[in-house]
Formats: structure tokens, sequence, C-alpha cells
């Protein structure tokens, strides 16, 4: 009977030394996989807010272009009515031009 007792001892012994050697070396693990865990969380998160920046500098630019092409379009729009006016009075003039001439007597 002693020896059982011996034995139901030395194992309440263990239980009582390495539960708690289990718990910290778990606890060690978590610790360190939270660690690892918030230092990938920190580098996407500033992956992320350089690719937010890059994408903000394109929209500044693009807005920037678009303004540009608004007022290219807008001279372009005021060429061509100039351009129509020149090309009225120029078929006016050849008009007038084939008029003369056609009162003109040839040889």
């Amino acid at each position: 009977m002693a020896t059982a007792l011996w034995i139901a001892l030395a194992f309440l012994l263990v239980a009582l030394v390495a539960t708690p050697a289990i718990l910290g070396l778990r606890a060690l693990k978590a610790w360190r996989s939270f660690r690892s865990f918030t230092g990938a969380i920190a580098s996407a998160l500033d992956s992320v807010m350089r690719s937010a920046a890059t994408a903000e500098e394109h929209a500044t630019a693009l807005t920037a272009n678009a303004e540009r092409l608004t007022r290219a379009t807008e001279h372009l729009q005021a060429s061509l009515a100039e351009l129509a006016l020149l090309r009225s009075a120029a078929d006016k003039a050849r008009g007038t031009f084939a008029r003369f001439r056609g009162a003109v007597p040839t040889k």
C-alpha cells in the first residue's frame, strides 16, 4: 500500500509541476504567434496605405488631365466655329468671284 501511495504522490507532483510548465510554453507560443500576427498586419496595413497614397496621386493627376482635356475641347470647339465662319466667308467670296468671272468675256 505504501508503494501505491508513493506512486500516487509522485504522479501528483509531476502533474503539479508539468501543468504550469506546459501552460507557460503554450502561453509563450501564443504570445509569439500574436507578435508575428501583429507584425504581419502592420506590414499589410503599411502596404495598403502606400497603395492608397499612390491611387490618390493617380486620381489627382487624372483630375488635372481631365481639366486640361476639357479646356482643350473647348478651345477646339471655338476653333471649329471660327473655321466654319471663315469657310462661309470664303465660299461667299468664291461665289462672288465666280459671278464676276462669268460676266467677263473670254477669248
